[in-house]
């Protein structure tokens, strides 16, 4: 046991002074942990267990981006549910068949370079990653000067303009209407490919000078002002990486979910998502453990509202609107609880440095701890005059 102990603190010191090795091997830990149990799913699961499996990686590339921003800046966002919109939108525009988009039913008034333009999954994402960082980069060049609420203001009114936008342009969307024929090409495997690569990329930002800088800002923005820490540099290039993640999550949507609406985009997609990374806690780690439990949950909720409840004097057949009410009992109780979420700032590799160092002062504690002798009784009658 000893043995084992020296080793985890050897390769712990080893990787504390290179932080790509740090963010590498916590990043390859996290994947093999969520590897072995996608694995388990597809292999030992039922069919919907596998759905359930692939909505929660698609899941967990949206809440992934979420994490890199919110997370680590503290800055609270509204807004990266617009991007999973204009990624899903994106991958629809080019991976559509042709013929289909031309049809009288989808969006014949389009332009011809996208009337003729049918790509795969690879091709797709590239150009959805690149549409999605430009306009990032536009909106995200206002929004990271803003401080404090006016920053999530901001977020939340990007996320009313790109609903608004996908819901009226009729000519490329089909405006409020649902976009269908959206060729099948997600896998489960294609998107647990898709979001171990999120979780190398929100890894080694998270460790790299940028990401330590922006979680500077995150503590106190104004002793990392005076340290030379640029806020909105920091904040620019932290956007811009977790709108490209959250684009790739709606890349993944569209080829899962063959339809889209602008209503999939909104509100209630947003609170679910904020909901995961409060859970989970502000490391990569907790965002991985807060998409898993919510995925889990919510679909524990729908089969309840559709199958009914039969509990002591709770009788229905139908139950509806039970999702919000859960999550949000959830989202006060890990508050009031658990503020940090259940992970907290921390990595899932450092849980085994920090019981270490949690053993090693208690040991040193009770070694060190002696028995205080109480005060001399005084003889009666003896005291001083």
């Amino acid at each position: 046991m000893s043995a084992m102990a020296g080793g985890v603190r050897g390769i712990w010191s080893y990787t504390q002074d290179r932080w790509y090795l740090r963010a590498l091997l916590g990043a390859a830990l996290l994947s093999l942990i969520l590897a072995l149990v996608i694995v388990w799913f597809e292999t030992y699961g039922t069919r919907t267990d596998q759905r359930v499996a692939l909505t929660f990686l698609i899941n967990l590339v949206a809440v992934i981006g979420f994490q890199v921003f919110m997370s680590n800046s503290g800055v609270p966002t509204f807004g990266h549910v617009a991007f999973v919109a204009i990624g899903a939108y994106t991958a629809a525009l080019v991976t559509t068949p042709t013929d289909r988009k031309s049809s009288e039913t989808l969006i014949p008034d389009a332009p011809g370079f996208i009337l003729n333009t049918e790509v795969g999954f690879g091709p797709a994402l590239v150009i959805a990653l690149a549409v999605v960082a430009l306009i990032a980069a536009l909106s995200g060049s206002a929004i990271v000067r803003l401080r404090g609420g006016s920053a999530a203001i901001a977020t939340l009114a990007l996320l009313i303009i790109v609903r608004t936008v996908l819901g009226n342009w009729e000519q490329l969307t089909r405006g409020p209407k649902t976009w269908s024929g959206i060729p099948g090409y997600t896998t489960v495997w294609l998107a647990l490919g898709v979001a171990v690569a999120a979780i190398f990329v929100a890894r080694l930002f998270r460790e790299s000078g940028g990401g330590l800088r922006l979680r500077a800002t995150r503590t106190d923005e104004l002793a990392s002002s005076a340290v030379g820490v640029d806020i909105s540099r920091s904040r620019f290039g932290a956007w811009v990486l977790s709108a490209m993640i959250a684009g790739a999550a709606g890349v993944l949507w569209a080829g899962y979910f063959l339809s889209l609406a602008p209503q999939d985009f909104f509100f209630d997609l947003t609170f679910v998502y904020i909901v995961m990374v409060i859970i989970g806690g502000t490391s990569v780690s907790g965002a991985v453990i807060g998409a898993g439990l919510v995925t889990l949950l919510t679909e524990a909720i729908r089969r309840a509202e559709t199958q009914g409840i039969h509990i002591g004097p709770i009788d229905a057949d139908q139950v509806f609107g039970l999702t919000p009410i859960v999550l949000g009992l959830i989202v006060l109780l890990t508050m009031i609880l658990r503020p940090e979420g259940l992970l907290g700032r921390w990595e899932l590799e450092e849980w085994p440095a920090r019981t270490l160092r949690g053993l090693r002062g208690r040991r040193w504690r009770r070694s060190t701890a002696r028995p205080v002798a109480g005060p001399a009784n005084k003889p009666h009658g003896g005291g001083d005059t």
